[in-house]
């Protein structure tokens, strides 16, 4: 079985695009809600027999990466909850291919990574509340 590696993106912070909107939409159900941060994970499945070697990582890592940020995707999440957080993972269901995968893998293949198959990206939240 292919290991599925993560990339994680920089956290948008709690003046991101999804704190507004999304944080509205939540308070109304969750009154407790204090703040949101997100950041994008992308799902890598990697076929080779061997994990990636260190250039390979740095390669997805600059993929996946603002060409105007530095270090803005690492292999550990940003986002690491607290005792009162709650930690939401949403996106598509990594055994349904989507059109954003296809389009990933071949930037992925004509960057030289052929192992990749599959990339697929969910956006992670992490809601502080009241408890």
């Amino acid at each position: 079985m292919s290991p599925v590696l993560h990339f994680y993106v920089r956290p948008s912070g709690p003046e991101g695009a999804a704190s507004g909107h999304t944080r509205r939409k939540l308070q109304g159900k969750l009154p407790e809600l204090q703040g949101i941060e997100t950041e994008l994970c992308y799902n890598v499945n990697w076929t080779a027999e061997a994990l990636p070697s260190a250039e390979e990582t740095k390669k997805l890592m600059w993929l996946f990466g603002c060409p105007l940020l530095l270090d803005d995707v690492a292999r550990q999440s940003w986002l690491l909850p607290g005792s009162n957080d709650l930690l939401l993972e949403v996106g598509p269901r990594l055994n349904f291919s989507t059109p954003t995968s296809t389009n990933i893998v071949s930037v992925c293949h004509a960057a030289g990574l052929g192992p990749v198959d599959r990339v697929e990206t969910t956006r992670r939240y992490r809601l502080s509340v009241w408890l």
